[in-house]
């Protein structure tokens, strides 16, 4: 009788040791899970996407603010050169085809003309991002874009941030070789010339007749 009690403690003892075990087997499983679905949710649900994107915008913004000070964005849509692309025209050392034959920026030649370049290539380019930007303007009749960078077309889930800039009548170029030339060829009275060959590619806003030339919208769009 004595030899069974023992025997029966000591499986006794063996079993509590084992759903010990197989307990912290299940909670352990259970952490385990938690942590997984801690990491997977947010980027499943896309929550994250979202943060990133926002916080990639905003960065956008603040380029274009940063490249704003002191007339600076001005002065980059202003870098026309009337001579460029075999008498066509074109901004200053843009050398790269558009998808319309019209001469844009590679990235690196914009970052060496422009601070808006020099920011975005900095913060997007060399991290693996692509961007577009474009200057909109309304001629009276319709939106017209001009694109300044192109590395193609945008997904859906690109971004897009922008700044309006003001251009003026007596605004000049600023490209090396038309600095000298405002944006409206006029002669000594003052009267707009009919000019073919010479073309800004913004358009002035319909019916202004005063100092300004047209409001353009600065637009980067980023993925």
């Amino acid at each position: 009788m004595l030899g069974s009690s023992s025997t029966e403690g000591t499986d006794r003892g063996q079993a509590y040791t084992l759903e010990g075990f197989i307990g912290a087997m299940v909670v352990l499983m259970a952490v385990l899970l938690a942590l997984q679905s801690v990491v997977i949710m947010p980027t499943t649900s896309g929550t994250a996407d979202r943060a990133v994107q926002n916080q990639l915008q905003q960065e956008t913004k603040d380029a274009l603010v940063v490249a704003a000070q002191d007339g600076g964005l001005s002065e980059t849509i202003r870098s026309w050169d009337e001579d460029a692309n075999d008498g066509e025209g074109g901004f200053h050392n843009a050398s790269q085809p558009g998808p319309d034959g019209e001469r844009t920026y590679d990235v690196g030649s914009f970052a060496n003309q422009s601070t808006l370049g020099e920011i975005l290539e900095s913060r997007f380019a060399e991290k693996g991002h692509s961007y577009n930007v474009e200057l909109v303007a309304n001629d009276g009749e319709e939106f017209n874009a001009t694109r300044m960078v192109y590395q193609g077309s945008a997904p859906p889930d690109a971004f897009t941030a922008s700044y309006t800039v003001t251009l003026f009548e007596d605004d000049i170029l600023t490209a090396p070789e038309n600095r000298d030339q405002q944006i409206e060829l006029k002669d000594e009275d003052g009267n707009v010339h009919d000019d073919e060959e010479y073309e800004y590619p913004i358009a002035p806003a319909e019916g202004s007749d005063g100092p300004v030339y047209t409001v353009v919208e600065v637009r980067v769009t980023v993925w």
